[in-house]
């Protein structure tokens, strides 16, 4: 497949991850680690997950809900040792040859989580759109390969949309999260791709839903100054990319000896722990 730089709708997620560009996911992992761990998995790529399953199939039920009752079937419960539950299981993937069995929490959970999407005034309309697309860039300033896969470009305003599901949606916990993922990264990088490309997308807005029953929704867009702080914190790794690839050297963490220091609670803990002593 000859890929170009532009917006792609037909490239399968699996020749998506195998593209050797650099991404939100890859930058922070390189946030969080270092070149030589990001080098490593991108040659090494894990394999897939029950959470990852699980997670494609929430993005399929509420972005694609004409192909998610084609690709996934909720799975037979009970006793697989038993004739009845084989032959129940066995019948269930001859009518749904292809298909992906999710057990019967994963499935409730999966369609839980689409009802609530599609019973959210803003998140529902917002959703309105170009799902699963792949945006392909160079980096004007590195010229470093660039990719990301967008949830949804929205008919409704020119944003890019992406759905995540977390334990809390609430505002605080929620922006913990965009720090901790780098959600902040991801809608930096995202709309500089967009710009790339000439897609106008001038917001970058999340649909938050948590995983547990009612399945509660939250709509967020990140401040304009932490998108920007995220902007250059994406310059700043494109360049320790671009040197780790023009060199061939991604290094670890350090080849020296290096000092180190507990954490600053760590004091408040031991001496807590020895003032009975004294």
């Amino acid at each position: 497949m000859t890929l170009t730089a532009g917006l792609h709708a037909d490239i399968p997620q699996s020749d998506y991850l195998a593209l050797p560009y650099a991404s939100y996911s890859r930058l922070k992992r390189l946030r969080d680690t270092c070149p030589a761990i990001v080098r490593y998995e991108m040659e090494h790529p894990p394999p897939s997950t029950p959470a990852l399953v699980v997670g494609s199939a929430v993005h399929c039920a509420v972005l694609e809900p004409f192909q998610f009752t084609r690709l996934y079937v909720k799975g037979v419960e009970g006793d697989g040792r038993t004739k009845a539950v084989k032959d129940a299981r066995a019948a269930l993937e001859a009518d749904h040859p292809g298909a992906t069995v999710l057990s019967h929490a994963d499935y409730e959970m999966v369609c839980g989580v689409r009802d609530a999407v599609a019973a959210h005034p803003k998140a529902s309309r917002l959703l309105e759109g170009r799902p699963e697309h792949t945006a392909l860039w160079t980096d004007p300033e590195t010229g470093v390969q660039c990719r990301g896969r967008f949830d949804l470009l929205s008919d409704r305003v020119p944003a890019v949309v992406d759905l995540k599901t977390c334990m809390d949606a609430s505002p605080d916990a929620f922006a913990r999260s965009c720090y901790q993922y780098g959600y902040y990264l991801q809608g930096a990088m995202y709309l500089q791709g967009a710009q790339e490309i000439g897609y106008t997308a001038k917001h970058f807005i999340i649909v938050a839903v948590e995983k547990r029953p009612p399945h509660v929704v939250a709509v967020y867009e990140l401040e304009p100054a932490d998108l920007g702080l995220g902007a250059d914190e994406v310059r700043s790794l494109l360049r320790t990319w671009k040197r780790c690839q023009d060199s061939g050297v991604w290094p670890g963490y350090s080849d020296r000896v290096e000092r180190l220091a507990l954490p600053t609670y760590a004091a408040r803990q031991i001496m807590e722990r020895i003032g009975g002593d004294e």
